[in-house]
């Protein structure tokens, strides 16, 4: 199972994921997990990967294995 690290989201943002989680009994990553997969499409027969698609992962990815900006991203 992966994992996903959204970077700079604002506080508000955050605080309306939280109180919507809470009202459901769920933990904020509980909430977005079903949120996520609820946005799946029910068939992945449609989209093809590009090589455009693999810069942009690449590029979204350069700096994971960079530790001021994982600490950065959990704090």
């Amino acid at each position: 199972m992966a994992d996903v690290l959204i970077r700079g989201l604002s506080e508000a943002a955050v605080a309306h994921i939280d109180a919507a989680a809470a009202a459901q009994g769920l933990s904020r990553q509980e909430y977005l997990r079903r949120r996520f997969e609820a946005e799946r499409p029910r068939s992945d027969s449609g989209g093809r990967l590009t090589i455009d698609d693999l810069r942009r992962a690449s590029a979204a990815a350069s700096d994971l294995d960079d530790p001021e900006a994982m600490d950065g991203a959990w704090h």
